[in-house]
């Protein structure tokens, strides 16, 4: 049971690092005009279906976010087919985007306790 839990993670990091190459080098499409990020691949059990979390550099407008992710859901297919050449693997999940907003996240996170630190800077010298 340990041995396949190690093989399902050394496999979602290595669609990590094909899936991101792919996306970078290999998807001309002039309609992804950001710098996409792959931030982590979950993997089923039975390693036929893969969730790819992805973030986006510079886009943190939610329709433009749900139209690169229409696009890459429709690239999917492509993607797996250079998946198919560049691993060996028996089967080659299928693959679903979903947007990571921990980024955005932690960049709220972060302007909050600024924030905080100001405020609280006045209130001590005041």
């Amino acid at each position: 049971m340990e041995q396949l839990f190690n093989r399902s993670i050394r496999i979602s990091q290595e669609l990590q690092k094909k899936i991101a190459m792919i996306i970078q080098y290999s998807l001309n499409d002039p309609r992804i005009e950001t710098i996409i990020t792959v931030s982590e691949v979950q993997l089923s059990k039975d390693l036929s279906h893969a969730q790819v979390f992805i973030s986006f550099l510079k886009s943190d407008d939610e329709l433009n976010i749900k139209k690169l992710l229409i696009i890459l859901n429709k690239a999917s297919g492509y993607i797996r087919k250079l998946l198919c050449k560049k691993m060996r693997l028996r089967i080659i999940p299928n693959i679903i985007f979903y947007h990571d907003d921990s980024l955005l996240r932690g960049r709220k996170i972060s302007l909050i306790l600024d924030n905080v630190i100001k405020n609280k800077k006045k209130f001590l010298y005041e």
